[in-house]
């Protein structure tokens, strides 16, 4: 036994531990520029064996010191340095085994007690409103493994059924191709536009907001779907005047199937009761014509080019902030937006309805075919009933032409996804879901979320952040930010927030600034960062490490240490001459 302490405390183990521990560390530097620091934490750092290499030094400097009992005056220095080491390196494993860290993003008049992690999940939302399943989906600390082959089984109304993910790139580049035979019609056309010797042809897909038109010029280059024959008619002729200036809001409550629909008012910021419900609803702010400004959200002109409206809707679940476009309505879906009430919204504007000025509008016709509407500057209109495949048309007021090269009736966007490099910057898993002999597929972007059929139902698929309930709720009252004069970069800035924690019966209010982090109950959170928009978001950094004490208490006994060997040197020497 004696030999194995006289080995487990000497410089024979003690060197090379050091060496590898340095190897390791030289490693992970190198394995961060390439992979990013959530991977190498989950790979390296707060791996086991990374952290039983601390151990076993922890254990070496131990057992060295322990051999030297008893131990004398004279031995207090290197006593010191080893128990503040010790300290050190137990502090450094228990923070990483059981230390959570992570980011609380509250909007302005919201409560949150749900932690965004750095570690990643694969969240499966069964049908029929079945507990979700979340996986670990570090696929990002190994990203040279481009095929996981990660399994999940499933018990769908009683039918075995498995998500799998077979790929997964780290820095995905998606490539987008318009092909025919889509289960349902949608319209798009490929349509070259030539002016005075230069011409480009692009695809235009109806209904979405990134690929529904062109800009050639001046020229608006426009493709619209009709939704009936009485929009078809208003198109191509004349339209009643509206009672809605500024367009409706139609919006339906969990539960109910009716939708409740109210104008926009002219006087904005009043709050609304919705009759026999809970809810309300309060109009913040009308942009007639939407855009995003070096401040945030605000209106270009006031004429009605992109219509939007900014409003909340309050009720026993919370309050959420909704910013809907009457002529875009997919942006909320395509960005993803989380609310706590499940309720459906849309805007509409007259103005959906009215043709812009230079504009080239492709329309279908309700016998199948294409039409065209060309305005000018002044509201000037001239329409083309038939559109012939590859006939040019000009544009009478511009002097530009264009022809429709192809047309699909039932169109479908593809994406093919393909991998540029190990680097992890763009992250998207390919998930695969069988039913029995049915089979299911789509990639997914990191943040994103995707449908899947599963006989009659449809499965829900996210690859997100994981998340962790603290003991607490935090409610953001206000949040406030200083620019440096001049410039629209943040000086500073600062949230007045409300603490609850319903276990211990306390309630306080705090503001959180940069240098003045909130603590409770071991966690600590620090005000990080803040997301413009028009509710005000702001971001807290939290953090609970159990071994920080341990840490502070190693690094005072070593500096103590030190401080103990400076001093017993002149006193050893007999003092200075």
């Amino acid at each position: 036994m004696k030999r194995v302490a006289q080995l487990l405390g000497s410089l024979k183990v003690a060197v090379p531990l050091l060496v590898a521990i340095g190897g390791v560390l030289a490693w992970g530097t190198i394995y961060e520029t390439r992979f990013g620091t959530a991977a190498v934490q989950q790979f390296i750092y707060q791996a086991w064996w990374f952290q039983a290499l601390l151990g076993f030094l922890a254990i070496n400097l131990a057992v060295s010191a322990g051999m030297r009992y008893p131990w004398k005056r004279s031995q207090a220095p290197f006593l010191c340095a080893h128990l503040g080491i010790i300290l050190i390196l137990l502090g450094g494993i228990i923070g990483g085994r059981f230390g959570v860290e992570g980011q609380l993003i509250i909007p302005e008049g919201q409560a949150s007690s749900t932690l965004e992690l750095p570690t990643k999940w694969l969240v499966i939302h069964p049908p029929n409103s079945a507990p979700p399943v979340t996986v670990p989906a570090a696929f990002d600390a190994q990203a040279w493994r481009l095929e996981p082959q990660v399994t999940v089984p499933l018990t769908v109304s009683g039918r075995p059924v498995t998500v799998a993910v077979d790929h997964y790139y780290p820095d995905s580049q998606v490539t987008e191709r318009i092909v025919g035979g889509g289960a349902e019609p949608r319209l798009a056309v490929r349509i070259a536009v030539a002016h005075e010797g230069h011409e480009e042809e692009q695809w235009l897909l109806a209904g979405d907001p990134e690929r529904f038109g062109l800009r050639w010029g001046d020229l608006h280059v426009l493709l619209v779907e009709p939704q009936d024959e009485p929009h078809w008619a208003r198109l191509m002729g004349r339209r009643a005047a509206s009672s809605a200036p500024r367009g409706t809001v139609s919006l339906t409550l969990p539960g109910q199937s009716a939708p409740y629909t109210f104008a926009v008012p002219v006087k904005i910021g009043q709050p609304q009761a919705i009759p026999g419900t809970p809810y309300q609803v309060t109009l913040k702010q009308y942009f007639p014509d939407f855009v995003i400004g070096e401040s945030g959200p605000t209106t270009r002109s006031d004429q009605p080019n992109n219509p939007a409206v900014a409003l909340t809707l309050s009720g026993p679940e919370g309050t959420d902030p909704h910013l809907l476009f009457a002529f875009h309505p997919e942006i909320s879906e395509m960005h993803g937006w989380r609310h706590t009430i499940h309720a459906h919204l849309r805007y509409s504007h007259p103005a959906s309805e009215r043709l812009p000025p230079d504009a080239v509008v492709i329309v279908r016709a309700p016998a199948g075919g294409l039409a065209a509407v060309m305005t000018g500057p002044a509201g000037e209109s001239q329409r083309v009933a038939a559109l012939a495949l590859g006939a040019p048309y000009a544009h009478p007021w511009s002097g530009t032409t264009f022809r429709i090269v192809e047309h699909e009736p039932n169109a479908r966007l593809v994406q093919d996804v393909t991998n540029r490099s190990e680097r992890v910057r763009a992250e998207a898993v390919h998930v695969v879901v069988r039913d029995g002999a049915q089979t299911a597929e789509q990639w997914i972007g990191f943040g994103g979320r995707a449908e899947l059929p599963v006989g009659e139902e449809r499965l829900v698929v996210e690859f997100r952040k994981a998340q962790q309930e603290l003991p607490f709720a935090v409610t953001l009252h206000d949040f406030r930010r200083v620019d440096y004069p001049g410039t629209h970069m943040a000086q500073a800035f600062e949230a007045d927030v409300e603490l609850r924690d319903p276990a211990g019966g306390i309630s306080r209010r705090r503001t959180i600034s940069m240098n003045n982090p909130l603590k409770h109950r071991g966690y600590s959170l620090f005000q990080a960062s803040f997301i413009e928009g028009e509710v005000e978001t702001t971001v807290l950094a939290v953090r609970n490490d159990p071994g920080v004490p341990l840490v502070y208490t190693g690094f005072l006994i070593v500096v103590v240490g030190v401080i103990f060997l400076f001093w017993r040197r002149p006193l050893a020497g007999g003092g200075v001459s």
